[in-house]
């Protein structure tokens, strides 16, 4: 499936946070009480250090969604795609014997389609530390000894990319619906998330789309080597509105379609 490149697709967007945001880092010092319980996770750009939202957390958010919303394999049964496809299969068979979700995701026999890069804030950010309390599962009550005070974004805007090879239509409009349930509140980023934090806006939308094996479609510029288009959100919406989340589409192997 990935020996010719017939089409590649790139998402690009904002989150804004909507409450706050925590994505705990691995090093915390507990020797040093300066330092938050739980530091938010860094990482350098440009030489710098900066807060980050990584594309696999990014990526396990969206895989997990796409799984309730499709006909997902189970991980840890005899029917996980993993297992049960053979390397003796070319990658077309492999990915037509594969569950919807593996088939945009991967697995340990199929190469992932979707690509999430890091996401590193634009402009300025609020950091700050919330106090939270561990509860009681048994009386319901605060545990005694149980406080700590994570380190949270209040307020930024993070710039995220997902890039997109040899994609069909059905799986570009399960990573819009998916950007449409952020905004609605259903799906949401880092830790803590069961106490309000991790809410997200979607904010500036922009996907382009390029075409190495086709020519002459309405509204694709023609570059030479590829053609290629740009969609806003709404375009993007009312191109795929009328597409069907069904067992057609999911077997799809051959590219014969166009955005």
């Amino acid at each position: 499936m990935f020996k010719e490149l017939h089409n590649e697709g790139y998402l690009k967007f904002y989150l804004k946070t909507m409450s706050p945001l925590s994505i705990k880092a691995a090093d915390n010092n507990d020797f040093d009480p300066t330092v938050p319980d739980n530091k938010f996770l860094r990482s350098y750009k440009d030489g710098q250090l900066t807060v980050v939202m990584p594309g696999s957390s990014i990526k396990g958010v969206f895989r997990s969604r796409a799984e309730k919303k499709l006909k997902g394999c189970d991980i840890f049964g005899s029917e996980y795609c993993g297992k049960k496809l053979s390397s003796s299969m070319d990658g077309k068979e492999r990915y037509k014997e594969s569950c919807p979700a593996c088939k945009m995701f991967g697995n340990t026999a199929l190469k992932s389609r979707i690509l999430f890069k890091d996401a590193y804030p634009i402009g300025e950010i609020k950091m700050g530390k919330r106090k939270n309390v561990a509860i009681d599962r048994i009386t319901g009550a605060s545990k005694r000894n149980a406080l700590f005070e994570p380190e949270v974004v209040e307020d930024g805007t993070f710039e995220c990319e997902i890039k997109m090879e040899n994609v069909f239509n059905w799986q570009i409009k399960v990573l819009t619906e998916i950007l449409d349930e952020i905004d609605d509140g259903y799906v949401v980023f880092g830790g803590i998330t069961s106490r309000g934090f991790g809410r997200m806006a979607v904010q500036n939308v922009q996907f382009t789309m390029r075409y190495y094996d086709r020519k002459n479609i309405s509204g694709y510029e023609d570059y030479g080597f590829y053609i290629e288009r740009k969609f806003d959100r709404e375009m993007l919406r009312e191109k795929l509105s009328k597409l069907a989340l069904d067992d057609e589409c999911f077997g799809k192997v051959e590219f014969d379609e166009t955005l």
